[in-house]
């Protein structure tokens, strides 16, 4: 069994202190086999904030991975966000691009989906595609193979129209070509997961999409704070929304998902407090 800790959209420069040191606390003594950052560590890009982003992610476990969100992007730089985009990222997030982890049990890989001629969309050029099919069949059979974006590849449920990857239909072909299992991103706020194939009918493999809320910003879209912990193990994946609660992060809600003949079905959903409760 494998665990991963995925936080996104920190948003350094709209944080909301107490909960950034509250996610600091829940995952103190934690041991998750890896932490995956899904973007959007600043608000505005300002070295400031990224000085406070790194300092803040130096206090949480480790191995990482780290991508940029859109907002790492400069805004109003116009010089920097069309010639030197990444720079500051670069300077204090990560110089690597494409950073991957990989362990007896599953490889994950992240790319970068943010760009500069656009405010907040994303998507994935045939260059990027190319290299994630040399690193995904690169590896051993058996694996768990997880990509990491910013952006998602399904909108939420409560808005059918939400930004998405721009060509995800194209991009997602390539990905099933190369056995990617499961997808994590973060972008819009809220957290949600579901079978690709619930949104791109054309899809061929299912390919699960697992979406992070915002971990510490108070920049929310009517939900809490909160993060994903998410359980690996064989054609098995338990997602845990760990949501603030006001005073501390706590399992508010955790699906399961079983993998038979190739499809991830939903085995059961439970809310810890009795809100919901589904069981099959």
């Amino acid at each position: 069994m494998r665990t991963i800790a995925h936080i996104s959209d920190l948003h350094f420069g709209r944080l909301d202190a107490p909960v950034a040191e509250g996610l600091l606390q829940d995952l103190h003594g934690r041991e998750p086999s890896l932490l995956v950052a899904s973007g959007d560590f600043t608000q505005r890009a300002r070295r400031g904030q990224y000085a406070q982003a790194a300092a803040y992610l130096q206090k949480l476990p480790s191995p990482q991975i780290r991508i940029p969100g859109n907002h790492d992007i400069p805004m109003y730089d116009v010089v920097r966000r069309f010639f030197f985009p990444l720079h500051r990222y670069r300077q204090y997030i990560s110089q690597d691009l494409w950073p991957s982890y990989q362990d007896e049990e599953m490889f994950v890989l992240g790319i970068n989906t943010a760009r500069s001629f656009t405010q907040k969309s994303g998507w994935i050029t045939r260059e990027q595609l190319a290299v994630v099919r040399e690193k995904m069949d690169a590896q051993l059979r058996g694996l768990t193979r997880i990509l990491v974006t910013h952006h998602p590849f399904i909108p939420p449920p409560r808005d059918p129209h939400g930004d998405v990857v721009r060509g995800a239909g194209e991009a997602l072909r390539h990905l099933e070509e190369c056995g990617v299992d499961i997808l994590l991103a973060g972008h819009l706020h809220l957290a949600y997961h579901d079978d690709i194939r619930s949104h791109h009918q054309a899809a061929r493999r299912s390919i699960l999409s697992i979406q992070a809320g915002t971990a510490t910003s108070n920049r929310r879209r009517g939900e809490p704070n909160a993060y994903n912990w998410i359980t690996l193990g064989p054609d098995l994946v338990s997602v845990a929304v760990r949501a603030w609660n006001g005073s501390k992060f706590e399992e508010s809600l955790v699906t399961r998902y079983r993998r038979i003949d190739h499809v991830w079905t939903r085995e059961s959903q439970t809310a810890v407090k009795g809100e919901l409760k589904r069981n099959s």
